[in-house]
């Protein structure tokens, strides 16, 4: 209570501690500093929900502009864990990702063929690691089952969810979207794979533009490395469809 330790509070000097009736060792001082210091560490891990590079926790480290008593990067990296649904839902970068479609180490494939387009990693993704998000525009679950039946076979970019008690779908079928009438956008284009998938969907609520807005987060299941392809699970096999897709190999590899 004499001397709060927070990340950028400044260390009480021996002087200041004899004043406020402490010992003159360094008990309480250190016990300060290792308070300071797990602060210190708690600032940085929020600050990636993506694991990063250790050249990356130096720079964050230089950029606080702290001078000693810091966490080494290397405990950082050791202590970092995918980022939780509260820290995803307030971390300013991935609402400015979504608002904007600036997704870092992805590129859209042409695969050629019948295969087509697809997205493949620029750079590595640790497990956790948050990578893209399904951009489209959210629409009700009905609304969505109406646009399949006029779709029928076309209807390839509606994602079905279901966050809490609502039935959601996600229209990324209607390209380019409005928000971003130039550009692809790399959700959209992610392929199925039900035995290889290293993506997994997750439905979360940003505050995108001052808006609440629902959106599908892909998180790494995986480590990934550079040149791989991103796939994720449909939900869906041949055997969903009565038997009219027992042709469509592709969705059960």
């Amino acid at each position: 209570m004499k001397f709060p330790a927070s990340a950028d509070s400044k260390a009480p000097t021996k002087l200041d501690r004899l004043k406020a009736g402490f010992p003159g060792d360094r008990v309480f001082y250190d016990k300060w500093r290792a308070a300071q210091k797990a602060k210190r560490m708690e600032r940085l891990l929020k600050a990636f929900t993506r694991k990063p590079q250790e050249s990356t926790v130096k720079y964050g480290i230089l950029k606080e502009g702290w001078k000693n008593n810091c966490p080494k990067p290397a405990d950082v990296l050791a202590a970092w864990k995918p980022a939780t649904k509260l820290v995803i839902e307030t971390d300013e970068d991935l609402r400015r990702n979504v608002s904007q479609q600036t997704w870092k180490g992805l590129a859209i494939k042409d695969f050629g063929g019948e295969k087509g387009l697809g997205v493949v990693a620029t750079q590595p993704f640790s497990k956790g690691d948050i990578v893209c998000d399904y951009h489209g525009k959210v629409i009700t679950y009905a609304q969505g089952r109406v646009m399949m039946q006029l779709l029928q076979d076309e209807a390839g970019y509606l994602f079905f969810f279901r966050t809490g008690q609502r039935h959601l779908c996600i229209d990324a079928q209607t390209f380019p979207c409005e928000c971003h009438p130039c550009a692809d956008t790399v959700g959209r284009r992610l392929k199925h794979s039900s035995e290889q998938a290293n993506l997994c969907p997750e439905p979360f609520v940003l505050k995108v533009n001052g808006q609440d807005v629902d959106v599908i987060l892909f998180r790494a299941l995986r480590n990934i490395s550079v040149d791989t392809e991103l796939k994720f699970d449909y939900g869906v096999k041949r055997k969903s469809f009565r038997g009219e897709g027992q042709d469509l190999q592709w969705l059960d590899e």
